[in-house]
C-alpha cells in the first residue's frame, strides 16, 4: 500500500500556531514518515487580523523546509494550503491568489468558531461552492451545531461540501464527548477525510498510526485506504471525491 497523505497540518515554521523553529518542523516531519505518511499539504492558518501571511511568504518557507529535508527524506512530497477561518472577503482573496487553495486545487479547507450557526455555517460553504470551490469542513466533530442534529452534517454534503476529522478526536485527545462524536460521524459513513491537524511534535504530532489502527480493525482497510490514500490524491489530482 503506498504512502498516507495529510492534508490538515501547521508544519511550516514561525507562521501560525503550529511550528516554532525550522528544526521542531523537521522533528515533526520525521514523526510523520515514520507513521507511514509520504504526502503533506502544508495547511497554516488564515485569518484575518491575526493569520495574514503573503502567499510568497508562505512559498518561500515550504521552499526552504523541502530545502532542509531533500537528502534526509527525499520521499516525502510537500505542497501548500491553508486553513481558512471563514469571512466576508476570503473567497475574493481567493480569487485574488492571496489565500492558497490546497495543492493548487479547487479545494479549500474551512474552519468557524465551534460555536457558529448552522445557517452560517451552510450559507457560507454554499458561497464558496458558487465561486467554483470545493469546500472540505475542517474537523466537523468540535461543532456544537452539527453535534446536535447529525442530519444537518448529510444536509451540507448534499449540497456539495465536503467533511474532514481529526485522527487525534478519534483517539481521545480533544475529550471523550469529541471521541463519541467522531465516531458516531464515521458510523454513519458521513465522513470524506481524516487528518492529524497537527501543530507540535507532543501533544498534537503528525501521528495517524493509532487512527489507521482502529480504523482498519473497525471498517476494514478499504476504508483505511478512502481517507489516507484516495481522497486526499483526488485532491492534489483536483479531481471530484
Amino acid at each position: 500500500m503506498e504512502g498516507y497523505v495529510d492534508i490538515h497540518n501547521h508544519i511550516l515554521p514561525q507562521i501560525d500556531d503550529g511550528s516554532h523553529s525550522i528544526e521542531q518542523t523537521i522533528r515533526m516531519l520525521n514523526t510523520a514518515y515514520n507513521e507511514g505518511i509520504r504526502v503533506i499539504i502544508a495547511t497554516p492558518h488564515y485569518k484575518e487580523g491575526r493569520y495574514q501571511k503573503k502567499v510568497a511568504k508562505l512559498e518561500a518557507t515550504l521552499n526552504c523546509v523541502k530545502d532542509e529535508i531533500k537528502d534526509t527524506l527525499p520521499e516525502l512530497e510537500l505542497y501548500l494550503g491553508s486553513e481558512i477561518y471563514y469571512s466576508h472577503e476570503c473567497i475574493s482573496l481567493l480569487e485574488q491568489k492571496q489565500i492558497p487553495t490546497l495543492a493548487g486545487s479547487r479545494y479549500i479547507l474551512v474552519e468557524y468558531s465551534p460555536g457558529v450557526e448552522f445557517n452560517y455555517l451552510k450559507n457560507s460553504l454554499q458561497k464558496c461552492l458558487f465561486a467554483g470551490y470545493l469546500p472540505i469542513l475542517a474537523h466537523i466533530e468540535r461543532y456544537k451545531c452539527l453535534e446536535q442534529d447529525m442530519d444537518l452534517v448529510e444536509e451540507l454534503i448534499d449540497m456539495g461540501a465536503y467533511m474532514q476529522i481529526n485522527a487525534s478526536s478519534l483517539a481521545g485527545g480533544f475529550g471523550c464527548k469529541t471521541k463519541r462524536l467522531a465516531k458516531k460521524l464515521l458510523k454513519r459513513n458521513i465522513v470524506h477525510l481524516i487528518a492529524t491537524d497537527a501543530h507540535n511534535e507532543a501533544n498534537r504530532p503528525l501521528s495517524i498510526k493509532e487512527c489507521v489502527k482502529y480504523i482498519n480493525k473497525k471498517y476494514g482497510q478499504s476504508y483505511v485506504i478512502k481517507f489516507f490514500i484516495e481522497n486526499p490524491r483526488k485532491i492534489i489530482n483536483d479531481e471530484y471525491i
